[in-house]
């Protein structure tokens, strides 16, 4: 049987797991930090430390949070800008409307299709 060199053993070591911190406000999803204090306020709760937690818990992850891209019509192939004096994401989407509006009020239907210009 061949013998693995231990430099070999090292890099393919699959690391260490990152442990979640303690469960707490602070690191809910749904807390958000109040700035004149270290106060959380919580959706479920209102106004807690940051240190409790309740049953209804979510870790925030960034990474997952950066993943869920709220996207508007603005940001859609289909919608045409058209010039205004004061809003610069004026226009109309093709699909669906013939009229005006303001595309980053407008949250993005079930047809979107990203613009090119904004794919990473």
């Amino acid at each position: 049987m061949k013998t693995v060199p231990m430099d070999l053993k090292e890099k393919v070591k699959p690391s260490a797991i990152a442990r979640p911190e303690k469960k707490s406000c602070k690191n809910c999803i749904k807390g958000k930090h109040i700035g004149i204090t270290n106060d959380i306020l919580c959706r479920e709760k209102g106004i807690v430390s940051e240190d409790y937690c309740c049953s209804s818990h979510q870790y925030f992850i960034l990474d997952d949070f950066k993943k869920l891209d709220f996207y508007r019509c603005c940001d859609c192939e289909f919608f045409k800008f058209y010039p205004h004096e004061y809003i610069n994401t004026y226009g109309v989407c093709e699909m669906f409307s013939v009229r005006k509006c303001d595309g980053s009020i407008k949250k993005a239907c079930s047809r979107f299709v990203r613009r090119k210009e904004y794919m990473i």
